[in-house]
């Protein structure tokens, strides 16, 4: 599976959430020494620069990436966030068209931010995942959401869509997905610690001119 999501089998137990290969909560060490951050930092250590520039062009294809910059860049992310600073690490899978975005802060995950792009065309070997399938298996494994709704959006081009969004709280996280439909449509899924999402209603807010608009 692309991403994982889990419940203890007793209520009381907290949650155990999964996304991009992590889990929530797990410390910086771990981060990097597990999944994809891990293999690329222990590539780096090997000195196998062909190996590396195959990693990075596996999470994103028309990039041109200079190996030693990569290693350099990974190994910085990784003491800065081992001694407790707020970094991010970018991640991701190309044949999903999803990447990922953590988010390490006091020496652990406390936000995986995964994007589910969605295209127009069929590629061969590519497998996009949508709003409905990804919602369905959020609600399988937690029930119906805290909360839910959806507004009409128009695009640039004038055409309406509904787009979606559902969030579900727990006693320590939240789960957030958010639909943005049309021709370059995507899916966000943001799990994140409350503490997290306390820190990013506090912060100011600016302007995306990306951003699709209401009617």
């Amino acid at each position: 599976m692309l991403m994982l999501f889990s419940l203890g089998p007793q209520e009381e137990r907290p949650r155990e959430l999964k996304g991009g290969g992590h889990s929530l909560g797990e410390s910086a060490e771990h981060f990097f020494s597990e999944g994809a951050a891990g293999e690329l930092l222990r590539t780096c250590e090997a000195g196998a620069w062909k190996a590396v520039k195959q990693l990075a062009r596996a999470a994103n294809p028309g990039s041109k990436p200079n190996p030693k910059e990569i290693c350099s860049a990974a190994a910085f992310i990784k003491k800065q966030a081992s001694k407790g600073a707020r970094q991010e690490y970018a991640g991701g899978d190309d044949k999903a068209m999803r990447t990922d975005i953590f988010t390490l802060d006091g020496g652990y995950l406390v936000k995986i931010d995964m994007v589910f792009s969605v295209s127009v065309m069929d590629v061969e070997g590519y497998h996009p995942k949508h709003y409905a399938e990804l919602f369905e298996g959020l609600r399988e494994a937690y029930g119906e959401p805290t909360k839910s709704s959806s507004e009409t959006v128009t695009d640039v081009y004038g055409i309406k869509y509904d787009a979606h969004r559902a969030e579900w709280v727990g006693k320590q996280d939240v789960i957030t997905i958010v639909e943005q439909p049309g021709g370059n449509g995507r899916t966000e899924i943001v799990v994140e610690t409350l503490a997290e999402r306390e820190r990013a209603t506090k912060a100011p807010k600016t302007a995306n001119p990306l951003e699709q608009t209401n009617p």
